[in-house]
């Protein structure tokens, strides 16, 4: 079985800490802004059957998870991304329940 990404980087988070100083806990509040407006989109295209909203919505969720050192996140969103392309939908539907998943999980380890 492969080893699992992590939920948070936590060099990640130091740097961004460390980067941001005072303005750490408003990046903090614009990722968990953009992200819950990402999760909505994407069940909404999801639910419409539009792959190509459905994958430009999980490419672009990726990069900011992935800026953040949400890295679980971010392969959930590999994996949206992927099943959007195929347009897959069974895959979809799973992909986005783990992004749902790794968000609610990320979320206390966050403070957002």
């Amino acid at each position: 079985m492969p080893d699992l990404p992590m939920d948070i980087d936590p060099s990640v988070q130091d740097a961004l800490r460390e980067l941001m100083q005072d303005d750490y806990a408003l990046l903090l509040e614009t990722f968990s802004k953009d992200a819950r407006d990402r999760l909505a989109r994407l069940r909404l295209s999801l639910e419409a059957g539009d792959w190509n909203e459905f994958r430009q919505t999980a490419h672009s969720f990726k990069g900011s998870c992935g800026n953040m050192g949400a890295t679980a996140l971010q392969q959930a969103c590999e994996d949206a991304e992927q099943a959007g392309m195929a347009e897959d939908a069974e895959a979809a539907r799973r992909s986005y329940e783990n992004i749902q998943q790794s968000f609610l999980r990320v979320v206390p380890l966050l403070g957002i």
